[in-house]
């Protein structure tokens, strides 16, 4: 590797990380057109022909370029299993690998972190934003934002089998929902998704690649961001690796981390901003002891039940051999057939029990299942089965990352303590129970000819315990490492500036005090709109947007 270059070029903004936030950010600064931006990616360009395809999603999770591939360390509560964390690492982060579900969460998720005392981050505060961002297919014609930069849609095509799931939850009792992204975020209805004509909409289809024809916008892909320079307390620029040679790049504004989770607080203590003692093990000088830098890492704890159907009940004979190949025929040609579709085609917000406050488990539902092959990746299950998916989605556990060593090309430490609290054990336990109250409920179990897992000799709550043990597994959404809020162990202020430092913010999932009770994607593009007004200073206090000046979010 080369020394950095003394010629370190000029921007008024640096964006550091490629992602979801990274890509929104992008978009909405170069609106600006005098304002001069630079987004460094560690992953490559996103050309992979899996990633424009929204069920290909398999081909991506265990991807040996296209995702970090992190590991936990050995989860106590787990049988001592580490858990394998994909997060993806092309542009468009883990927009471009993930299963395109988009469900906000509901309005007391961001009540929580207004009353954790951030100003401006209540439901009222952020709902503009969701409407800004979302163009959504899924409403009638007459409510839709045409604006909207963001499309969302329910499946086109649906197995049949999905339908009977769909039934059998409203039988079981869970209330329908005509939108979970509407008033009402509790029930079961077919999974909005992101996907626009058949293609996945990730943040570089919807925002980045709008945004790519202006001039004052730079993009570099495999550029590794090393540490952020300061000139005392102040980011004035951002060191990064690219084609075996360091680089230096200037910012005269701010430098913006949207690294994600994993990769903004790493920068940050590379940088010299964390836990003072645990920097100085690893030699790094300390700018700011930061104590809360990695800190309140957490996840949804998720597991599985899978059941086994006649082969026309599951689509796992379907992607396989000859079938598969006309299904990616029908998918190029017309953009139709199983292929279009996410991870999940319906998916139900629900209680673990009948008095908890508000919906704290999701459930989602596949007519398909996977298993592993003897190289790790994902592959077709041989079996026909069909899949039912339950996250705990308000859990206590909080864990913690921590780095191996200064190299920014090592991966940290991540420690996610799953299940460590009891009641994140209890809500997930209560979720099996949910889930297979559903596949024993017509016109469901007629389709179902036996429990696979967690199996029919699981019948008390400690056989269920030690499934949950063995089969707990990651949702896909750590999150909460650099949070939001006013306590000593708060990273960044309600405007997404680091404490204590200067032209410094974060802006991605990392700020999250508490993830939402559904998939943090949302969140996350609406985390990035609302983080690009405040940068611009286009934010506008709820009185004077209730007088009618709310032009200011249409304008942007």
């Amino acid at each position: 590797m080369t020394e950095a270059r003394a010629d370190a070029r000029k921007f008024d903004f640096i964006i550091v990380g490629g992602g979801t936030a990274a890509c929104v950010l992008a978009n909405r600064l170069t609106e600006h057109s005098s304002w001069r931006v630079l987004m460094l990616e560690a992953g490559p360009q996103p050309l992979s022909p899996w990633i424009k395809m929204p069920l290909a999603m398999g081909k991506l999770f265990t991807h040996p370029t296209l995702n970090w591939g992190f590991y936990t360390e050995a989860e106590p509560r787990l049988n001592n299993r580490p858990i394998f964390w994909p997060r993806g690492r092309v542009l468009g982060g883990s927009s471009s690998i993930n299963g395109s579900a988009y469900v906000r969460g509901q309005a007391e998720d961001y009540e929580g972190w207004r009353r954790l005392g951030n100003l401006g981050w209540g439901w009222s505060d952020v709902l503009p934003y969701f409407h800004k961002l979302e163009r959504r297919e899924d409403l009638p014609p007459q409510s839709r934002n045409p604006a909207g930069m963001l499309n969302v849609k329910y499946p086109t095509y649906v197995h049949p089998i999905t339908r009977a799931f769909i039934e059998a939850s409203l039988r079981a009792g869970l209330p329908a929902s005509s939108d979970l992204n509407g008033t009402v975020s509790e029930g079961v209805s077919l999974m909005p998704n992101t996907v626009r004509d058949g293609v996945r909409q990730s943040a570089v289809e919807a925002y980045l690649r709008p945004a790519l024809h202006r001039k004052n916008l730079a993009v570099e892909t495999s550029a590794l961001g090393r540490r952020i320079i300061f000139e005392g307390r102040r980011a004035i620029g951002v060191e990064y690796e690219r084609a075996g040679a360091v680089e230096r790049a200037l910012a005269t504004c701010e430098v913006i981390l949207s690294a994600g989770s994993i990769g903004s607080p790493q920068v940050l203590m590379l940088s010299g901003v964390g836990p003072g003692a645990h920097l100085r093990e690893h030699g790094i000088p300390v700018i700011s002891d930061l104590p809360g830098v990695g800190e309140n890492l957490h996840d949804h704890p998720y597991t599985t039940c899978t059941y086994r159907t006649a082969p026309e009940d599951s689509l796992n004979l379907q992607l396989k051999g000859l079938r598969v190949g006309w299904h990616a025929l029908n998918y190029y040609l017309a953009r139709r057939g199983p292929l279009t579709n996410g991870a999940s085609q319906a998916t139900a917000l629900a209680r673990a029990l009948p008095d908890t406050p508000c919906p704290d488990l999701q459930i989602v539902f596949r007519p398909m299942s996977h298993v592993f092959d003897p190289s790790g990746k994902i592959a077709p299950d041989p079996v026909p089965r069909i899949t039912g998916g339950v996250a705990y989605v308000r859990p206590k556990s909080r864990g913690r990352l921590l780095l191996k060593s200064s190299d920014p090309r090592e991966a940290p430490r991540l420690v996610a303590n799953y299940l460590s609290v009891a009641s994140d054990e209890e809500g997930l336990l209560a979720g099996v129970k949910l889930v297979r109250r559903i596949f024993r409920t017509e016109p469901l179990v007629s389709h179902s000819l036996a429990e696979d897992a967690p199996g029919d000799g699981c019948r008390t709550d400690d056989d269920l315990r030690d499934y949950l043990h063995r089969a707990t597994n990651t949702f896909c959404h750590p999150s909460g490492t650099c949070k939001m809020g006013h306590d000593r162990m708060a990273v960044v202020d309600d405007e997404l500036r680091v404490r204590g430092l200067r032209s410094l913010r974060v802006i991605d999932a990392s700020i999250m005090p508490a993830l939402p009770s559904a998939g943090p994607a949302p969140a996350v593009f609406m985390i990035a709109e609302k983080g690009a007004d405040l940068i611009k200073g286009g934010e506008r206090p709820a009185a004077v947007r209730a007088a009618g000046e709310a032009s200011a979010l249409t304008r942007l």
